[in-house]
């Protein structure tokens, strides 16, 4: 069900104005200011809904979710700073620091639904010496748009769109041989339009409608992601992949612009940071608070995503389908090492990787790139040398110049 009870919480009604309201980043997505804590003069709801002359459930001025958050978010719209259709994030305009100015800032972290900007086919890989180890870390730089091959929403007509899909390994380890339930999600499956203080205004606990026969198991526990305050008017948080100089994941746009890099610059993989082409002194922590980010993001991936927990390649589950599993809970290694959060554009063109079968067994849609961010399997050679034979001695694999970073 989903959770819309805020949304007509008071008894009163107002005749709704079609003005977006000018907000420091976060435009209408302020909990503070939707809860009513900071008075109840707020026009934030007016944005989205309309008491007697509604669109759609609930209340909304368009139909359907997606295609009122594109009005802001999307290719055409004007009122946010993040394109979520084309991957990329744009310079704010204006003094509230929410709309969108006519300049790119960079890449989108999570790709684009329609199109993403990942240089999927120019990953370059370093090996160092660590100890008596040879360890390997990787960078994908940022490259043209081009439409993706794979997104976590459905794409039709060149529009992002309510759809439904598999919520892959949802639910307990089971013996009934389901890979996952079918769901129907949108938009607000995965954020909370009113705020909620959450780093990407992410649910704590994700929500999608059933549409198949087998249950879709919601998380018992919330997973909170921590997030930082909120910038001051005018600016915009940076949710690009362009890093400030030696430090971890900037939060306003203002300190890209300042860095003065041109918006092609950036890493994708983005393991650790500073990437200096031999080894990283922190993880990655894009919302700007390195503690427990990884974690986190990770158990709120796994909040839908329940038997994708690996807690190491050689543990055998009690599952016919996710029987060994990546580790994908390690301070260093979690979903989004691998994967992207929106669509990738990244090309599985092998014979091995173009008809990789989903989990158990069925057809996936030919050339497929489930969210990765490099060609074929490349993510896994991104970090694995399964032959033992690479040495630090001639470090580098992949193209040459090494791709622009910050």
């Amino acid at each position: 069900m989903r959770r819309w009870t805020l949304l007509l919480a008071g008894a009163a009604l107002w005749l709704f104005l079609a003005a977006l309201p000018a907000l420091a980043d976060g435009g209408p997505h302020v909990s503070a200011v939707n809860n009513g804590a900071v008075g109840l003069g707020a026009d934030s709801c007016a944005g989205c809904h309309r008491a007697h002359s509604a669109q759609g459930v609930p209340l909304l001025t368009q139909q359907e979710g997606p295609a009122l958050c594109l009005t802001c978010h999307g290719t055409t719209g004007v009122g946010a700073t993040t394109d979520v259709e084309s991957g990329q994030q744009y310079t704010p305009a204006g003094a509230s620091g929410t709309d969108r100015g006519g300049v790119a800032l960079g890449a989108l972290r999570g790709g684009g639904f329609v199109q993403a900007r990942i240089a999927s086919g120019s990953a370059v890989r370093i090996s160092y010496l660590s100890g008596t180890s040879v360890r390997l870390l990787a960078k994908v730089p940022v490259g043209a748009a081009q439409n993706v091959t794979s997104a976590h929403l459905p794409i039709v007509n060149g529009k992002v769109a309510v759809g439904t899909g598999t919520a892959w390994g949802n639910g307990p380890d089971s013996t009934t041989g389901s890979a996952g339930p079918v769901v129907k999600m949108d938009c607000v499956s995965c954020h909370n339009p009113h705020g909620n203080g959450q780093y990407r205004i992410l649910n704590t606990i994700p929500d999608a409608a059933v549409t198949g026969t087998d249950t879709f198991v919601p998380a018992a526990v919330a997973a909170p992601v921590t997030d930082a305050t909120l910038p001051p008017t005018g600016d915009s948080r940076n949710y690009t992949v362009i890093q400030t100089n030696g430090g971890t994941g900037t939060l306003l746009a203002s300190q890209v612009t300042a860095l003065a890099l041109p918006p092609t610059a950036g890493d994708y993989f983005r393991r650790k940071v500073p990437w200096n082409g031999q080894t990283g002194t922190s993880n990655d922590a894009p919302n700007g608070l390195s503690a427990n980010f990884t974690t986190q993001i990770a158990t709120w991936c796994l909040t839908c995503h329940t038997r994708y927990l690996g807690n190491g390649y050689d543990t055998k589950e009690a599952d016919p389908i996710y029987t060994y599993r990546h580790t994908s809970n390690n301070t260093s290694r979690n979903c989004i090492t691998c994967h992207v959060a929106h669509g990738s554009n990244a090309q599985m063109p092998g014979p091995y990787s173009s008809v990789l079968k989903n989990p158990g067994g069925s057809s996936a849609p030919v050339g497929d790139s489930r969210l990765l961010k490099i060609d074929n399997r490349g993510t896994c050679q991104a970090c694995h040398d399964p032959t033992g034979t690479i040495t630090a001695t001639s470090p580098q694999s992949g193209p040459t110049p090494v791709p622009l970073l910050p």
